[in-house]
């Protein structure tokens, strides 16, 4: 979640969800826990992540990946063989 809440930025998250800007940045540093209003609105901005926010499941054949799915498969995709 930390890396989706970075990525999009306090800012625009709190500007989305009517949030507190500064509820985002704590929930980033970890120094408080995110709520289901939280989870909801980076599951709107960010839905091919939306299931693994909230079951920490992925499932690609169907679209939903994760931040970690989504890098090891750039790196292989750069990588070249031979």
């Amino acid at each position: 979640m930390v890396l989706l809440i970075r990525k999009a930025g306090p800012k625009k998250l709190s500007e989305i969800g009517g949030k507190n800007h500064d509820r985002w940045k704590n929930i980033s540093r970890g120094v408080i826990r995110p709520g289901t209003e939280e989870v909801g609105i980076l599951a709107e901005l960010f839905p091919e992540y939306a299931l693994w926010l909230v079951t920490g499941r992925i499932e690609p054949e169907n679209g939903h990946r994760s931040p970690d799915y989504d890098e090891v498969n750039r790196n292989l995709s750069s990588q070249s063989v031979g």
